[in-house]
């Protein structure tokens, strides 16, 4: 099987229909918006539908993407809010440090904006990937075939993650304040069941 294919099955499975969002797979997210020398800010958008575009050394292609569109006209269509790439079978050192690079190019942007990784067809989180992937807000591993409850399982995250993105543009932004701050680590034990995978 092929990333693609399993990214497909995977969003298909994790039925993410919210009230107020849309996912998107393959779509890109800006990372770079720069004043240059003539003064104006290049924000590589396509200008008829002000979607973010991939190249041009400006846009990264997300395989995952659950956003929002706000109600204004004049605004940004897309408002990124939980990201998700996935590798599928194996992921190397350099896979690592590269999204994890775009996960804090992209927060430069989008300073809200939730960045995960899902590892499909592993049981549990190589240990290079927990060293070099300090970008990430979560990593997720996933059975193929699908396991019901671990899809339940990221489900839930992508849907806590969601609060979260919206919690931290609300802090961000001044439109909620907060006396203290604290980020947590929630740790799985991978299931026993299949003991033969990664």
């Amino acid at each position: 099987m092929k990333e693609r294919e399993f990214i497909s099955e995977l969003v298909e499975a994790l039925d993410l229909r919210l009230d107020g969002c849309h996912l998107a797979t393959h779509q890109s997210l800006l990372y770079d918006l720069t004043i240059e020398d003539d003064g104006h800010v290049r924000m590589g958008i396509d200008t008829e539908t002000g979607v973010p575009i991939r190249g041009g050394g400006k846009g990264f292609e997300q395989d995952i993407l659950l956003y929002e569109t706000p109600d204004s006209s004049d605004a940004f269509p897309v408002v990124p809010r939980v990201v998700a790439e996935v590798k599928f079978n194996r992921v190397t050192t350099h896979d690592t440090i590269v999204y994890s690079e775009k996960a804090r190019r992209i927060r430069t942007v989008y300073p809200y904006v939730r960045y995960g990784l899902i590892l499909g067809d592993f049981k549990t989180i190589p240990g290079r990937v927990l060293r070099l992937g300090q970008g990430f807000d979560f990593i997720v591993t996933l059975s193929y075939p699908f396991v019901v409850d671990e899809i339940a399982s990221t489900r839930v995250v992508f849907l806590e993650e969601l609060q979260s993105s919206r919690d931290l543009g609300r802090i961000a932004y001044g439109k909620r304040c907060v006396s203290a701050l604290r980020r947590r680590i929630c740790l799985v034990e991978p299931s026993t069941a299949d003991g033969n995978r990664r």
